[in-house]
């Protein structure tokens, strides 16, 4: 059952949701002091491997050296060209610069400068990358741009010990959906943690909306969760069903979980397959989506179970898929509406709507003109 007995208001304005000043508010004080998931190990099969991303306008560099991660600006603070310019490689001992052959360490400390007499007389470490933090959870990897950031554990709360069981080493990775939408990143928050849309939008993956009474939400201060049961729909699922439990040897589990850690951490599981997803917004109305989707990792040295796992990751791909297009479609509409100069009422909230209630007074409460920059940080904070 649901917490609310009577439906709720829209706490949010279009404004809130359209304004370039709200926009910048968010970025200031939820984002830009926040921790942010770019990779997962599987990012990284061999020592040297590296990826570049961009989070905030700011070109990164993530690579893996002595099997950990290290995060820097892509930027060679020689002549500011970018280190690396393809999405993915291997780089080995060293960080090159592409334009001047540079080199740096895992430190960031520059370790060889091509024709280095005619800088002189620059003093030695003099110029080095700009580095960033990096912590893991299981498999994620997390980057802040903010040295006073609290730690990633503190930043996410009880969703930390979430994130390293539904994403842990005996996870395999299935795939990562990582694509732009063209809304704003609260509606895509919304739109997750809601299953009041569901009979009109999933009618190709979660079909129908469960009954009231097989739902249960949890609101807390910093965070928010949604549960509920998802029988096989058919005989020929409940069977299907029964052999991969017993294939995987795994207890059955027909719990669905959604977990949504303020801002844009998102955890979730069903069956065999777990994910976390995050949104990252690039303007008022265009929003980048990261998710990583994890499946049931097979035993090791089994003919049957690496086939099984395959299947199941291929099948958690398509399905993920086919609900991010059915998604996106909405969501858009959804956007196109609240830039409407009039609107027909000011909204209303059901109670199976109530996770976003709770989302929309967060968000009123930090970004508040009254609101001092440093609470970002600490609301964020999911302890």
């Amino acid at each position: 059952m649901f917490i609310n007995e009577t439906h709720l208001p829209q706490v949010l304005t279009p404004q809130d949701y359209t304004s370039e000043e709200q926009y910048r508010r968010e970025l200031d004080r939820l984002f830009l002091p926040g921790w942010h998931c770019i990779a997962t190990s599987s990012d990284f099969p061999q020592d040297g491997d590296y990826i570049t991303t961009e989070l905030f306008d700011h070109p990164l560099i993530l690579w893996r050296s002595d099997d950990e991660y290290h995060a820097f600006l892509n930027v060679c603070p020689h002549r500011f060209s970018r280190l690396q310019g393809k999405s993915c490689g291997h780089a080995g001992e060293r960080l090159q610069c592409q334009y001047h052959g540079w080199e740096f360490d895992c430190t960031g400390n520059t370790q060889k400068i091509p024709d280095a007499q005619s800088f002189k007389p620059m003093a030695k470490g003099a110029l080095g990358l700009t580095k960033y933090r990096t912590e893991t959870c299981g498999q994620l990897i997390f980057i802040t741009l903010n040295d006073e950031a609290p730690s990633l554990k503190e930043y996410l709360g009880v969703g930390f010990e979430i994130g390293e069981n539904l994403c842990a080493a005996d996870r395999r990775l299935a795939t990562t959906l990582d694509y732009v939408i063209d809304t704003n990143w609260k509606c895509k928050c919304e739109n997750s943690v809601e299953s009041y849309h569901v009979d009109m939008v999933h009618p190709a993956t979660f079909r129908k909306s469960p009954d009231a009474n097989e739902c249960k939400h949890e609101l807390e201060p910093g965070w928010t969760t949604y549960a509920t049961v998802q029988a096989p729909p058919t005989a020929w699922h409940r069977l299907l069903d029964r052999i991969v439990n017993r294939l995987t040897h795994s207890e059955r589990d027909d719990e669905y979980k959604h977990y949504h850690f303020y801002p844009h951490i998102m955890f979730g599981k069903m069956k065999l397959f777990s994910w976390m997803e995050m949104m990252i917004p690039l303007s008022p109305g265009r929003t980048r989506v990261i998710g990583k989707f994890f499946c049931y990792g097979g035993r090791s040295g089994r003919l049957v179970s690496r086939l099984l796992t395959r299947g199941l990751a291929k099948w958690e791909t398509g399905f993920f898929e086919t609900l991010r297009d059915e998604d996106c479609t909405v969501l858009e509409e959804v956007y196109r509406g609240l830039s409407a100069p009039n609107q027909p009422s000011e909204g209303l909230v059901s109670i199976r709507e109530e996770r976003c209630f709770h989302f929309q007074k967060y968000i009123e409460r930090v970004t508040s003109p009254e609101t001092v920059n440093s609470e970002g940080v600490a609301m964020a904070a999911n302890s």
